[in-house]
């Protein structure tokens, strides 16, 4: 297999050279880009068969590259190169086809070889990846032409398959909590699962007209059904709902598993079946934000808000910086504003937003088991619910050992403060309590921690306050005396510059 690297950091291109076993993998790095104009020019003339991408590069970015490999007629795979805060980028990228994408900084040998494998396998075996397009090819089976169908191939459908050009609708389906479910299987023998369940949609489907079957990946299947024979897209649609409930009824019945569906809007010809396919996997990755529902329609899909994957990119920029100052009071508020941002607008998939948390806890230099083990959740909640228990637990243990970095005297204020922030506090008791000038104890605060003393104070006071804002059992004048203000006023002002909202917004937008 040939290997195109094209980015523009001599580092990134090095270390991906030097990480792998090439040879030994039956693979070849046959160049390397460092602009977009470079790439578009090796890949002509060097035909690789994958190419490493950078999402952003001098001259044409990774977008305006594979727009123009596609205009060239190139079938290289694409596996996209990216930072934490490149996801807007990332998903034009995966519309555009590229079968993988890697953030530079987490990125390891395991993942890639894994990656590049599978695109190996795919290419002796006559695999498939659905995103990604390639050139017609005589179809050795069944599967093989419905997949090619899915691409958008029209002739293998009309040659071979048993549906008809009307009222064509592509549904995806998965098994629920899957990581459950494969446990009650020998661990030698995962695909029993799958088999079964593709036994028992063929027995269902045995009994259909104009109907194919398709398994795309061990968690992931699909069904295509036309309705030739059906006069309104409102029986079309019955006849779908119908099929669903049928195939949930079987799974339930004789797997004891629970399905969820992604079904796409109608189509009158087999060109439609690409489109098709995007928007079924588009309807099956809502459940990710709605665990309860077992039916999801494209047509009532709302198309993600581009702006929410600006503000998610910007604020996976601070999150980064935050992590890279050592501010994990910061880092954490954040990230709790980014896991809301994401959960009300629904920007990313699943694989996305594990490559985040991922890409966070690499950042934290995470690595020890239960780290490995974050991320088992099926839901947005479940994942970031078991990432947050590991970043929390980083966090805390990276806050104290940097404690250890500071002068006794220093760690004694710091713990001081942490232990009195709601009584009356003044320079002149901190220094009769250790024994040292005011003058001395404000200047090496300053000097070890940071920033003034008072202004750790209020962080302390804030940070108390917003946990109290959701008790509505308390009003805002008792909340700031509860943790040590004199005024609403100057509590309301404090809270305001540190969080950016009034003390009433938050608790509106925590209720």
């Amino acid at each position: 297999m040939r290997i195109l690297i094209a980015d523009d950091e001599p580092l990134v291109r090095i270390g991906l050279k030097s990480v792998i076993d090439w040879k030994g993998n039956g693979m070849e790095i046959v160049g390397e880009a460092a602009d977009g104009a470079e790439t578009l020019e090796q890949i002509s003339s060097l035909s690789p068969d994958v190419v490493f991408l950078d999402i952003k590069m001098p001259k044409k970015d990774g977008i305006a590259v594979m727009k123009e490999m596609r205009q060239l007629g190139s079938t290289a795979k694409v596996i996209i190169l990216s930072s934490f805060d490149d996801i807007a980028y990332v998903k034009e990228a995966m519309k555009l086809g590229a079968v993988d994408y890697f953030h530079k900084p987490a990125m390891n040998e395991e993942e890639i070889t894994a990656v590049l494998k599978e695109l190996q396998s795919e290419a002796t075996q006559g695999g498939f990846s659905p995103k990604q397009p390639r050139a017609d090819h005589p179809a050795s089976s069944k599967a093989d032409d419905l997949r090619e169908g899915l691409r958008g191939n029209s002739g293998v459908m009309r040659r071979s398959s048993h549906l008809k050009e009307a009222g064509i609708y592509v549904l995806l389906f998965s098994i629920k909590h899957y990581g459950t479910v494969i446990k009650r299987y020998p661990h030698e023998q995962p695909h029993i699962l799958p088999d079964t369940v593709d036994n028992i949609v063929a027995e269902v489907l045995g009994k259909e007209k104009e109907t194919e079957y398709l398994r795309i990946d061990d968690r992931v299947s699909a069904v295509l059904i036309s309705n030739s024979e059906l006069k309104s897209l409102l029986a079309s649609l019955n006849r779908v709902n119908g099929l669903v409930q049928t195939l949930t009824t079987a799974l339930k019945r004789f797997v004891n598993v629970d399905a969820v569906f992604g079904i796409s809007d109608w189509f009158s010809s087999f060109g439609g079946l690409e489109t098709g396919y995007a928007q079924a996997q588009t309807a099956l990755e809502q459940a990710f934000y709605m665990p309860e529902p077992s039916v999801f329609y494209f047509h009532f899909c709302k198309p993600v808000d581009p702006s929410s994957l600006e503000q998610s990119d910007v604020l996976l920029a601070s999150m980064k910086n935050a992590l890279r100052e050592g501010n994990f009071k910061k880092f954490k508020e954040i990230l709790e504003r980014w896991q809301k941002l994401v959960e009300r607008a629904r920007c990313l998939n699943e694989q996305e937003a594990r490559k985040v948390y991922e890409g966070l806890l690499f950042m934290l230099d995470e690595r020890k088991p239960d780290a490995e083990a974050a991320g088992t959740g099926e839901t947005f909640a479940e994942l970031s619910a078991s990432f947050n228990r590991v970043i929390e637990r980083a966090t805390a243990e990276k806050d104290s050992s940097e404690l250890k970095l500071y002068s006794l005297l220093i760690r004694n204020v710091i713990r001081y403060l942490q232990e009195h922030y709601t009584e009356d506090l003044s320079l002149k008791l901190l220094a009769e309590q250790f024994q040292v000038s005011p003058n001395y104890v404000s200047r090496l605060f300053k000097q070890e921690v940071g920033r003034g003393i008072f202004e750790y104070i209020n962080e302390i006071r804030i940070e108390k306050a917003k946990a109290l804002l959701k008790d509505y059992r308390y009003k805002i004048y008792e909340i700031a005396e509860m943790v040590g203000f004199n005024s609403q006023t100057h509590f309301s002002t404090v809270f305001q510059r540190l969080t950016g909202v009034s003390p009433k917004e938050y608790r509106n937008d925590e209720g």
